[in-house]
């Protein structure tokens, strides 16, 4: 009956720990008769049976409630998970797989005013209902709008309005009072830029602290690699509604699953970090629990247990009580964190015996500091001339130290730093940049070479730059408006007689490649046109220039050559790609290297179970050789960057480095694939990264 409640105890049938913090449940509706409730936190799973959910679909959660449809008898009603109480609605009018978009109440179930509005995915119209009514109403939208298509499904009641993200990536919003009595008033804020690189978004509403937020997941490939995180507040300015990217949410958490995306406070014993994003994706080696820091703009990941039931019927279950909870708890990183800038030395050694007689540093002889930079680390280096004003002459010899990649990513804008890991010794500097200070969009690595990182801001402005020494070089504007290469690379050195930068633009369909070229002193790029009659669908890696001309490895392993003196462009017949057919972008990462005048090609994917694939290209075969082991050689990979180098120790030799950190408790340690057992080191169970990185070598030539 409309409106009835039925109160049933069972809360000795739930986990022992449920309802004390955020958990992650699963119904199976008729396909199975158990519940299956995973706890986050300690990675556990329990299976229960509970004949108050056999048979039903979870549409949404809120808070206690959860909103179930019956697959057969259409039978509908909120259930509050933690005392079994029922709240009935009227059954749906057509079978609820139908319904496969977000729910949306205007007041908690147990309210006599609440009012449930049904998004329908894919769908123009809304389904409207109050507890006091026996009938759903379906109201019809009607929007002329090419920006907005048809609904996508999230939808969330902000300020007696009700907001509808479309598969466009515009927002309607739409007068709730109104269209209670079968009236619509709508307005639509524009669509939201969408990452241009990937194939699949997304897109959650959350409400936190009287504020409404936007968020899109951008992913690519069938393998579900997650490359971007887009956050978004919504703001008031002249009447008038837009989304504004945000680095902040706060001393808040957002927990997103489904359609459905809610806020809590940030609190440890939750397992809910501030300012961080969590949600669910089903990739190609499992599901995972991805956890997004706005602060560093690092992405990380947990396996989760195997349900057996995919990844849309998992929902995030929050009590009500725990929510209500104001207590927020501040987090402090338990990251160990050292600045390459501000770290010295301090000695300050007062020997009370008198036995020892006591010398000064700077009276050791400046020949002798010297011959301690080739066994120095970098940042030892760096740290030495700050040892005494004596030692600070040394400086012109740190570019003598050893030196090795570095990961180099951005964290949050508003820290105006560079931040850089070290994966032999598993330390992570900070180093500021005015080059930071001056930006006011979206920071890309995109390549790096000589010590130089290619950056751009934004889809305008590409710049040099060189962190160590902050020289800076302004490119000119890209040609056009989203005009994103595929791949950048330079001749030489930037401080060089012949530097020219090359970026490289595939369009879509394979056939057809823009290449352009800019000299310091030009005021604009210069673009060459190829049309080609091999297609040539690229890889994300950039190109290599070996003996004059520019590598571009494809997704099936062939190559393009541009040689810059002839403004030729050439698809390769040999050697013959590793794949038959072109794989599905994402589905595998694929970079190419040079070494010592070999091209070497490396495929892998985010599936840690399918080993990395290595070949050397054989020059007098033309044919691509696989390799069982790398000998002496370290490779550095991510997504865009790629760097060989000769091992400088035994123990660092025969690894493939990527962009993923082991997520401890107080270090980072560098996550390797070793070629030695074909295993990835530490465990990829628990691992972090940085969304946008590149691997560089710094370069401490002052005098450049």
């Amino acid at each position: 009956m409309a409106g009835g409640m039925i109160c049933q105890k069972g809360r000795n049938l739930l986990p022992h720990s449920f309802g004390s913090r955020p958990w992650l449940f699963q119904m199976h509706g008729s396909k199975k008769q158990t519940c299956i409730f995973l706890d986050p936190i300690n990675n556990s799973l329990e299976e229960r049976i509970l004949h108050k959910l056999q048979g039903k679909e979870c549409l949404g959660c809120y808070g206690e409630w959860v909103l179930l449809s019956d697959e057969v008898t259409r039978e509908c009603y909120f259930l509050n998970i933690i005392s079994f109480s029922k709240i009935y609605l009227p059954p749906f009018p057509q079978s609820p797989d139908f319904f496969l978009g977000s729910v949306s109440i205007t007041s908690p179930p147990n309210t006599s005013n609440c009012i449930v509005i049904l998004v329908c995915s894919q769908k123009t119209f809304l389904l409207i209902c109050s507890l006091d009514r026996k009938k759903w109403t379906k109201v019809p939208l009607k929007y002329f709008n090419k920006n907005v298509g048809s609904l996508m499904g999230p939808s969330v009641i902000h300020n007696e309005r009700l907001f509808v993200l479309a598969n466009m990536g515009s927002t309607l919003v739409i007068d709730v009072a109104l269209l209670v009595r079968g009236r619509v008033k709508m307005t639509v804020i524009e669509h939201l830029r969408v990452c241009p690189v990937t194939n699949a978004w997304y897109p959650y509403l959350v409400k936190c602290a009287g504020d409404l937020f936007s968020i899109f997941v951008h992913a690519y490939g069938r393998g579900q690699m997650i490359i971007h995180v887009e956050v978004r507040r919504l703001e008031l300015s002249s009447n008038e509604m837009h989304w504004r990217r945000v680095q902040d949410i706060g001393n808040h958490a957002f927990f997103l699953a489904g359609h459905c995306g809610r806020s809590l406070p940030a609190n440890k014993a939750w397992g809910a970090q501030r300012n961080c994003i969590y949600f669910i994706m089903n990739c190609s080696d499992g599901v995972k629990l991805y956890k997004f820091c706005l602060e560093d703009q690092a992405l990380g990941f947990t396996f989760l247990p195997d349900t057996n039931g995919g990844l849309n019927r998992l929902q995030w279950a929050f009590p009500i009580k725990m929510m209500q909870t104001v207590e927020e708890v501040v987090f402090n990183s338990s990251d160990v964190v050292r600045s390459a800038e501000t770290d010295s030395t301090v000695i300050n050694q007062e020997d009370e015996t008198d036995s020892v007689i006591s010398r000064r540093w700077d009276e050791l002889p400046i020949e002798l500091v010297e011959l301690l930079f080739p066994r120095l680390s970098l940042v030892d280096c760096l740290r030495l001339p700050s040892v005494c004003k004596g030692w600070s002459k040394t400086s012109s010899f740190i570019w003598k130290g050893r030196v090795w990649p570095w990961l180099m990513h951005l964290p949050n804008l508003k820290y105006r730093s560079f931040k850089f890991f070290d994966p032999f010794n598993c330390e992570e500097y900070t180093l500021k940049s005015d080059a930071v200070l001056v930006a006011r969009d979206q920071l890309t690595l995109r390549y790096s070479k000589d010590g130089w990182v290619v950056i751009t801001e934004g889809n305008k402005r590409v710049f040099l730059l060189n962190p160590f020494t902050s020289q800076v070089i302004n490119l000119p504007p890209l040609p056009r408006k989203d005009y994103i290469f595929n791949g950048i690379s330079f001749t030489s050195a930037p401080t060089s007689p012949d530097f020219i930068v090359y970026g490289f633009l595939f369009q879509i369909c394979g056939e057809f490649v823009e290449i352009s070229s800019w000299r310091p002193g030009e005021e604009e790029w210069r673009v060459l046109e190829f049309w080609q009659s091999i297609p040539f669908f690229p890889s994300s890696n950039n190109p290599v220039l070996l003996q004059g001309e520019f590598y571009c490895l494809g997704r099936k392993g062939e190559l393009g050559v541009f040689n810059p003196e002839l403004e030729t462009w050439n698809v390769l017949c040999k050697p013959e790609p590793i794949h038959l057919t072109v794989p599905h972008y994402g589905n595998e990462y694929c970079h190419l290297l040079e070494l010592d005048g070999d091209l070497i090609s490396v495929f892998r994917t985010d599936d840690v179970r399918t080993p990395i694939r290595v070949f050397k290209l054989d020059q007098s075969e033309k044919a691509w050789e696989k390799l069982e082991h790398l000998g002496d050689v370290t490779l550095f990979v991510d997504r865009r960057n790629s760097i060989a180098i000769i091992s400088p120790e035994k123990k660092y030799a025969n690894r493939i480095y990527v962009p993923w950190f082991e997520d401890g408790m107080n270090s980072k340690k560098g996550i390797f694939y070793c070629m030695e057992d074909n295993k990835y080191h530490p465990s990829m169970h628990r691992v972090e990264g940085p969304v946008t990185c590149v691997w560089m070598q710094p370069n401490l030539h002052l005098h450049n």
